[in-house]
């Protein structure tokens, strides 16, 4: 029923744009020059939108469709039959807190036997397993386990699988997926000689994925979970959880390496397109799959049409494109937390940020005007999502995430560097990691000092009217800025009778002459032994 509303509401949507063509052109017909193009340029805008709608709805309805057939589904109304399930895994397998199993991996179901009947599946489950099962499992192997399908009690996969034994390998992953997994095993490994801190953060600064959830087998041990637990919700309380959540940042690292390398050769556009887009893959084979991961793909593979046509590319639009791609090539991304918060904090970097960062270059230095005003923009379009997944706002997520800024991408080329090199050089790969580790000892410091007591945090409203309230306080908070910096402008034009000379200097030069003062009286100064 869903459906077919969504599918009646953009045809009606289609339908009505086309019956205005007649009549926007008919008005425009006496005109001619920049009247007519405004008015072609309009129509094809509201063509586009609505055959988009159209498009996504199709969408959205056969996936809907074929997920509601899937033998999978039937399955899972009964939950205590045993089937025999193939899928191929799409994840790496981390550690679960589902109590008698050890690992969870994400795949998509091949096969169902069910009452002797073999039918194929393409639904999406997540697998519960245990040892020695987990330590077989690699991303994109195509596995056989006999286990009971149910729905999932919470969750973004709406399909558990509890495995009852052994998993039987059917198919091993293709060779480029079987020198990931070797080199991701191998860097895991490495980080698990660093200290504690060392062992959670690095990996996951680097591929996505805490070092205490993923799941290794190494003489040295692990990290004590109960640390890692209290370092997580640390991180969770200081508001910089996101930078264990691979996105934009990895990406955008890699290409500025790529565009200085082709800069220093004098590569042309087309090859130094050509180079981002087998770069940009590996990529994302390497690390740990991801909604946000996805967005940042789709968006840095559409960049590249920017860089062959020689064009500045436009932010905005690139996200636009993003989400329509995202949204018809996987129509799942739509209910996705993930997805909806990795798009929000790109809009409010694209938006508002150089604005943002002119207005405080006035009072910071450009080194601290800049991230300051990235981590307020990004965490101010974001928060509603934010809100809607915890109905908690962070009171210092600001200053953490500027004192942890300036190391952040070190981190991250120190790790990505100790990823690419843990499988042939093991020692050269340890140096790194504890390079790497060094850069997240900042992070922990971050965690520990701003995110140590509960009352870091400020409960706000539950849900949708949480963030709808958040949304209207900080509307309001912007306009109340507005307003006092248009009435200081108003007042200091009638001081100066409107001549623009300030009446007194910026915070920064006034602080800049109190040092330049201060340190030459101290030079004047006779001091005594």
């Amino acid at each position: 029923m869903l459906q077919m509303a969504c599918l009646a509401a953009a045809s009606a949507a289609i339908f009505i744009a086309l019956v205005l063509i007649p009549f926007i052109m008919k008005g425009t017909g006496k005109h001619h020059g920049l009247a007519v193009a405004h008015a072609h340029r309009t129509l094809c805008t509201l063509l586009t939108v609505c055959f988009a709608m159209l498009a996504a709805t199709l969408a959205t309805a056969a996936r809907n469709l074929t997920e509601h057939a899937d033998p999978v589904n039937v399955s899972a109304s009964s939950s205590t039959e045993r089937v025999n399930l193939t899928f191929t895994a799409r994840s790496l397998p981390l550690a679960t807190s589902m109590r008698g199993y050890d690992c969870q991996v994400d795949g998509n179901a091949r096969s169902v036997v069910r009452h002797d009947v073999r039918r194929p599946s393409s639904r999406g489950v997540r697998v519960f397993a245990r040892q020695p099962a987990c330590g077989r499992i690699a991303q994109q192997g195509y596995y056989a386990i006999v286990g009971t399908i149910q729905e999932a009690a919470y969750g973004e996969m709406p399909i558990w699988v509890l495995a009852d034994g052994g998993t039987m390998t059917v198919k091993d992953p293709p060779a480029p997926w079987r020198a990931i997994h070797r080199m991701r095993m191998a860097f895991l490994q490495t980080t698990r000689g660093l200290d504690d801190q060392g062992v959670v953060l690095v990996p996951g600064v680097t591929l996505g994925v805490l070092g205490h959830d993923a799941m290794v087998h190494c003489a040295d041990g692990g990290v004590d979970d109960e640390y890692a637990e209290l370092l997580q919700e640390q991180c969770r309380r200081a508001g910089i959880m996101h930078l264990m959540a691979v996105s934009g940042g990895h990406y955008a690292l890699v290409g500025t390496l790529v565009m200085a390398l082709g800069a220093r050769l004098h590569w042309n556009r087309f090859v130094k397109a050509g180079a981002l887009a087998m770069v940009y893959p590996m990529l994302t084979m390497v690390l740990a799959p991801s909604r946000s991961v996805t967005r940042a793909m789709l968006m840095s593979m559409l960049s590249l049409g920017f860089l062959v046509l020689g064009r500045r590319r436009q932010n905005v639009h690139l996200l636009c494109l993003t989400v329509v791609f995202g949204l018809l090539l996987d129509p799942s991304l739509a209910s996705s937390y993930g997805f909806a918060l990795s798009c929000a904090a790109v809009f409010g970097l694209s938006t508002a940020c150089t604005r943002m960062t002119a207005w405080v270059s006035h009072l910071l230095p450009d080194r601290l005007a800049k991230p300051l005003a990235a981590s307020c923009c990004a965490q101010l379009f974001a928060g509603p999502v934010q809100i809607l997944m915890d109905n908690k706002v962070s009171i210092w997520s600001l200053p953490a995430n500027l004192l942890v800024a300036p190391f952040v991408n070190a981190a991250t080329i120190l790790g990505l560097c100790s990823l690419f090199v843990a499988w042939m050089a093991p020692g050269v790969s340890r140096f790194l990691a504890w390079a790497c580790s060094q850069c997240t000892t900042v992070i922990e410091y971050a965690a520990r000092l701003f995110g140590s007591e509960e009352s870091s945090t400020l409960a706000w409203m539950e849900g949708i009217p949480g963030a709808a309230v958040l949304i209207v306080t900080e509307l309001t908070a912007w306009v109340l800025i507005v307003c006092i910096g248009d009435l200081l402008r108003a007042y200091d034009g009638t001081v100066t009778n409107g001549d623009g000379r300030p009446l007194r200097m910026p915070v920064r030069e006034r602080l800049t002459q109190w040092f330049e003062h201060t340190f030459e009286m101290m030079g004047w100064l006779t001091w005594r032994r």
